[in-house]
């Protein structure tokens, strides 16, 4: 397997979001197109409704974008001006109005992105073309403790999962209130917290896929990444497997078998998802295609990386659903 690097430095990652909505001329959210470089998301999301002086969740978004990448994504910003629109200074990021509309914008509103990016620090470059790869949530997904905190919260370890948070907005809570561990949870926004359980049910689905795979398909490579192992496949087909929750009748019987091992290992039942304490963040799971489309792949010219010495480069464009992570195409393609 060659070895890479991605995302040297900003530019080398170019995402643009492919909405699915209507930009009108007038209602009472602004659309507003979002370019941001080396930022977060929910980072942005947060610095723009401070600035405002509004609530963090009047600033919808349809899909969290990489933060070491330069990326377009479209925002909506609820009963707020042109003016004081135009007056917002976040470092790395600019904000143009679209237009408008009278519903915001939320997780999921979009068709997909488009991606241009560069591979760096190549020996030599044998790019294999793919119009499928397996459907896995990439690193990103995970950062260093997300899983480990949503598998606490799922499991109802409050305290445990608050300490791994390591966030001043819970921890001055827990000054005031020594072991209100569900208090000082609450004091986070609540995309945040989803994060985290979402990260641990994705994890759970990938290693569902894992199993399937290696057990059913012929395997033509297996890579590490931090949590296990991704395994990639020479065909694909049309499975969908559940992303685990406490609607149980979404386990289909091809994956049966697997998931209650998974969760025999985990020590889960279904109905763990269901948190009391906070409901809405409670998982009911859903369905996931095991593979995606790669669509408009093209590959350009091998050149010399001026970054790094002796060694070459290319960039690569394709498109990919909402939910699918470009960083897994790279994995594929670069062999």
């Amino acid at each position: 397997m060659s070895n890479y690097i991605l995302k040297q430095i900003p530019e080398d990652f170019v995402v643009t979001e492919v909405s699915n909505l209507n930009v009108l001329d007038n209602g009472k959210f602004a659309y507003v197109l979002m370019k941001k470089t080396n930022r977060n998301t929910l980072d942005c999301v947060r610095e723009i409704a401070k600035q405002l002086n509004i609530r963090e969740k009047d600033v919808g978004f349809a899909g969290s974008k990489d933060k070491n990448a330069v990326t377009s994504q479209l925002i909506s910003i609820k009963n707020v001006s042109k003016e004081k629109i135009a007056s917002i200074n976040v470092d790395n990021v600019s904000l143009k109005i679209v237009g408008y509309n009278n519903k915001p914008i939320s997780l999921g509103d979009l068709s997909g992105n488009k991606f241009e990016i560069v591979v760096r620090d190549l020996d030599s470059v044998k790019v294999q073309e793919t119009n499928f790869v397996a459907n896995y949530f990439d690193e990103q997904r995970f950062s260093v403790h997300n899983v480990a905190i949503g598998r606490n919260m799922i499991k109802k370890e409050f305290k445990e999962a608050v300490k791994l948070m390591n966030d001043t907005r819970a921890d001055e809570h827990l000054e005031k209130h020594k072991n209100d561990s569900i208090g000082a949870m609450k004091k986070l926004p609540k995309r945040l917290l989803m994060m985290y359980v979402h990260s641990y049910q994705s994890y759970l689905w990938n290693e569902t896929l894992r199993i399937y795979l290696e057990e059913n398909s012929k395997v033509v490579n297996k890579m590490k990444y931090s949590l296990g192992e991704f395994v990639f496949v020479s065909e694909k087909k049309f499975l969908q497997i559940p992303l685990i929750g406490f609607n149980d009748g979404l386990v289909t019987e091809e994956v049966k078998e697997i998931i209650d091992e998974i969760m025999k290992k985990e020590k889960l039942k279904h109905s763990d998802f269901i948190i009391k304490q906070i409901p809405e963040l409670s998982l009911e799971g859903d369905l996931r295609n095991a593979f995606v489309d790669v669509k408009d792949l093209k590959i350009g010219k091998t050149e010399k990386d001026e970054l790094n010495t002796g060694k070459k480069k290319v960039k690569v464009y394709f498109s990919l659903g909402k939910g699918s992570y470009a960083t897994m195409v790279v994995r594929k393609l670069i062999n």
